[in-house]
């Protein structure tokens, strides 16, 4: 059979690719800490105002978690302007908001900061409330935290609470700047899946894509957990691998013995580039 052009997926019964690695939030898993998650950015952003930190180790879950926010935000009249990858510098993270929300950039933080808070007074008063979100926000430099822990004070003018989504360093940082913290009004820590998590996951992302039946065995899911700690992006790769080499060897389902020959083919590449790298 091919595997070229999507054949792979046909051989599968999909409809498309279930486990691309760019976030899409059509595949979103809403595993418990998501929830949770989710749940506490809401109740900070839209009860208490402020600062939201979320934190976690990369390929946790966390951009997908900004993209449920912000339709879940959108559903109640809500705008969310979103930054990811930010600039350090708080002349150009605020200019980058501006360009976010769809004005033109500024020469100077000060011109920056004015033209957000003309902004954010003209969508309070057409009732749509504006909050900001800046993904990977551990690039920030101390300036730029500052920078949006004033943007979130009402007392100087109309106020963005604001979720900053991070590498775990994020909180050290902030915790660093004691005015920063003490604007934070919610803190959540994602954590990676358990082995029930990524079974769950594994098969909501097929159902997703198209298949209804089991695709990977139990004992393949259990092997994929072990080896990716549970980490959804790590997951994500094994097991688009996993597919296609699968579906190469014409199988009808993805089982524990194809995992295991892909976690050992890149386990000896891996010691292979280290080897080269000593010598």
């Amino acid at each position: 059979m091919s595997t070229g052009s999507g054949g792979y997926l046909h051989h599968w019964g999909l409809a498309e690719a279930p486990f691309m690695l760019e976030p899409d939030a059509r595949f979103a898993y809403e595993r418990g800490d998501h929830r949770e998650g989710l749940a506490r950015m809401v109740f900070g952003l839209t009860q208490l105002g402020g600062l939201v930190l979320i934190t976690g180790e990369i390929g946790c879950g966390k951009t997908m978690l900004s993209q449920s926010l912000q339709s879940l935000l959108a559903g109640g009249g809500r705008r969310v302007v979103t930054v990811s990858n930010p600039p350090r510098t708080a002349a150009a993270l605020l200019s980058a908001l501006l360009v976010a929300a769809g004005d033109e950039p500024a020469s100077s933080a000060a011109r920056a900061e004015a033209a957000l808070r003309g902004l954010l007074a003209d969508a309070q008063a057409a009732g749509t409330p504006t909050v900001f979100a800046v993904d990977e926000a551990q690039r920030l430099d101390a300036r730029a935290l500052d920078e949006l822990r004033l943007l979130t004070n009402p007392g100087d003018g109309p106020a963005a609470p604001t979720v900053l989504l991070g590498q775990p360093e994020l909180s050290a940082r902030v915790n660093r700047q004691r005015q920063v913290a003490q604007r934070v009004v919610v803190r959540f820590h994602l954590q990676p899946m358990d082995a029930d998590e990524v079974d769950a996951y594994i098969q909501h992302r097929v159902r997703v894509a198209g298949r209804r039946e089991r695709l990977f065995t139990k004992r393949a899911t259990r092997d994929i957990h072990a080896d990716t700690g549970g980490v959804p992006r790590l997951v994500n790769l094994l097991c688009a691998n996993a597919l296609f080499v699968g579906a190469a060897r014409d199988d009808d389902r993805v089982d524990a013995d194809t995992v295991g020959d892909l976690i050992e083919d890149r386990n000896r590449a891996q010691a292979l580039a280290d080897g080269d790298g000593a010598a």
